[in-house]
């Protein structure tokens, strides 16, 4: 079936959004991709991959890694969800999103497999489950207009093992860890040591595994896991082997020196900057490094000094520490939406404005730890503008505590400085309006998930339009 244009392709995509109390258990779901792949011919067997799992990082982490790789000569696939605004940064080619004529011509390119697998016992392939299946085809270059790539850098959706990334099964497969806590507990388990077995799924027979250090119960898991796949692992502590770090609301610098095995992998960088704002990036930028350095050392190579400061001081990630301007005001959006991202958030913030306290809009995503959130939140909290999203464009329907509830948990938690706005328009008009008259420098702060930024940036990008409030 040929689809005309980029609309008639989401059209066909959001036939497989689930409906609402629709649920395919995990291994099935699972199952059902491992089919829709061989009815592809496996093309995620096709190329080189290393695959990233973890609760907070791996999204900055993917990025920058695939742009290093880029800026080695690699041509660089680079597969993420969610998106921030447009569907087509799932995928990346080279650190460019596909452009939307490529994408239509994948998306007509997997129909007959689509179809095959939803014909047979398993059923219809989710949204999720096509476009990791179009990841994979357009990364062994088998749609039209796109070329193979040299490398995968392929992101876990949520959890690990039965993820549907997780379908690659070549040894040389490098499995890539970010810190790994509590996340998703109605899905993953109510522990550390639960969460970081899903996760630890990624790993298969003899593949390469760099995890960053990790607090004890999930050292303990990994470990265990790639004992029992006969996988080498590698750790990489950024408490003492990054250093000087130096972090701005636009960039960090910093010191490496990772020791590795053998001594001739060794790495001494001095004066990195990775233009990502807060310290925690110098952690990924720092675990990207180890990871490109295995790759590349498979093809007889080195990091090249001049090609790793050149990526990381160009990089650019939507929804991570970005600082718009609507006139003279700051505003700063970051997609933070676990107690972990929130506390690295707050800590980039008050590195940049020490003893400063922030306006921020703020929304939730249904089922998330809420007060964990808030308690590190509030200390920095001068104001909070309550609001909500209803984000339909993501493969299925997300949506927001109701402001409402909100903010009755802030007055639970003894926090009475907010106010609520039912549109993000509204609570931007709202936050502009408070810090004006607050006299307030800092940046107004717009957070709570990545699902809340698509209407983020355009309400930000109306403002600036119009010049006024």
């Amino acid at each position: 079936m040929r689809l005309p244009d980029y609309a008639a392709a989401r059209r066909y995509l959001e036939q497989f959004v689930p409906g609402p109390g629709q649920f395919t258990p995990p291994d099935l779901a699972l199952a059902r991709t491992v089919a829709l792949m061989h009815a592809l011919d496996d093309p995620q067997e096709a190329r080189p991959v290393i695959h990233l799992a973890g609760t907070s990082g791996k999204g900055s982490t993917a990025t920058l890694l695939a742009a290093v790789l880029a800026a080695h000569g690699l041509r660089t696939g680079l597969g993420l969800s969610p998106h921030v605004r447009s569907l087509t940064e799932r995928i990346q080619l080279n650190g460019a999103a596909i452009d939307p004529a490529r994408f239509t011509a994948a998306v007509a390119a997997v129909q007959p497999a689509v179809e095959a697998v939803s014909d047979g016992p398993y059923g219809p392939p989710s949204f999720f489950e096509i476009t990791i299946a179009i990841s994979y085809l357009v990364f062994a270059g088998r749609v039209p207009g796109c070329a193979p790539v040299d490398v995968v850098v392929m992101e876990t959706g949520l959890g690990g093992r039965t993820d549907a990334t997780n379908v690659v099964r070549h040894r040389d497969k490098i499995a890539l860890f970010t810190a790994i806590d509590l996340d998703h507990t109605e899905l993953l388990g109510d522990s550390v040591a639960q969460i970081a077995r899903e996760k630890a799924g990624i790993v298969q027979p003899g593949n390469t595994v760099i995890s960053i250090h990790q607090q004890a119960a999930v050292k303990t898991v990994l470990e265990q896991v790639c004992r029992s796949q006969a996988a080498a692992l590698t750790w990489f502590d950024p408490a003492t082997q990054i250093r000087r770090v130096r972090p701005g609301l636009t960039h960090v610098t910093f010191d490496l020196a990772w020791h590795g095995r053998p001594a001739a992998a060794d790495m001494t960088w001095r004066d990195l900057t990775v233009s990502l704002g807060g310290a925690h990036q110098a952690a990924n930028a720092g675990l990207a490094l180890v990871a490109a350095r295995h790759l590349l050392a498979r093809q007889r190579r080195g990091l090249d000094a001049q090609a790793v400061r050149a990526a990381f001081e160009t990089i650019a990630i939507p929804g991570r520490m970005d600082l718009q301007h609507i006139g003279n005001q700051p505003v700063l959006l970051d997609g933070a939406h676990n107690p972990q991202k929130m506390e690295a958030l707050v800590k980039a913030l008050t590195a940049a404005n020490p003893a400063a306290t922030f306006c921020f809009i703020l929304a939730l995503k249904e089922g998330k730890d809420t007060d964990a959130v808030l308690q590190r939140l509030l200390p920095h909290a001068a104001h909070i503008v309550v609001t909500t999203f209803d984000n339909r464009d993501q493969g299925m329907h997300v949506q927001a505590i109701q402001p409402e509830r909100l903010a009755a948990r802030l007055s639970a938690l003894g926090y009475t400085d907010f106010e609520v706005a039912a549109q993000m328009d509204a609570a931007l008009h709202a936050a502009r309006r408070w810090s004006a008259a607050h006299a307030i420098e800092t940046p107004i702060v717009i957070t709570g998930s990545l699902y809340l930024l698509a209407e983020a940036y355009a309400a930000v990008e109306k403002a600036q339009q119009s010049g006024s409030e």
